[in-house]
C-alpha cells in the first residue's frame, strides 16, 4: 500500500499521488517510520511563535519550517460553532513549534516577515 504523507490517505499501489491532496505517495516503510516520529512528536510541548494573518501567510510559514526540520502546527481560528466564521482582529491563526525549536523558528519567521526596506538596503529612493 502507498498513502498520502499529508492527510494519510491509504491507496493502492499502483497509484501515484492522492487524489486529494495532490501529493505524491510514499511507500508503507516510510508511511510507519512518519507515523512513529508523530507519535513521538505527540508528547512534545508546542508553544505559540507567531499569529499569521491569512492561511496563505501560514502556508508559506509552515513550509519554510518544515524545509528545516521544524515540527510545525497552524491553528485556525475559525469556529464551526459559528459557519465557520472566525475573529479577523486575532488574525486567521497561529503557529506552533517544539520548545526547543522555538529560537529558530523565530528567526526563520523573522526573516519572512520581514519587509523589503527593512533589510537596509538602499530602496532606490533618489530625493
Amino acid at each position: 500500500m502507498k498513502y498520502c504523507p499529508r492527510c494519510g490517505g491509504e491507496y493502492f499501489d499502483t497509484v501515484a499521488a492522492c487524489g486529494d491532496c495532490n501529493e505524491t505517495l510514499i511507500n508503507e516503510n516510510e508511511w510507519e517510520q512518519r507515523v512513529a516520529q508523530r507519535n513521538t512528536e505527540d508528547q512534545e510541548v508546542f508553544v505559540k511563535v507567531t499569529i499569521a494573518d491569512d492561511q496563505f501567510e501560514a502556508d508559506v510559514i509552515r513550509d519554510a519550517l518544515e524545509k528545516e526540520a521544524i515540527p510545525v502546527l497552524v491553528r485556525s481560528f475559525s469556529d464551526t460553532s459559528f459557519d465557520g466564521i472566525f475573529i479577523p482582529q486575532k488574525g486567521w491563526g497561529s503557529i506552533l513549534v517544539p520548545e526547543e525549536f522555538r529560537r529558530k523558528a523565530n528567526d526563520i519567521i523573522e526573516a519572512i516577515q520581514k519587509k523589503p526596506d527593512d533589510t537596509g538596503n538602499d530602496t532606490g529612493d533618489t530625493d
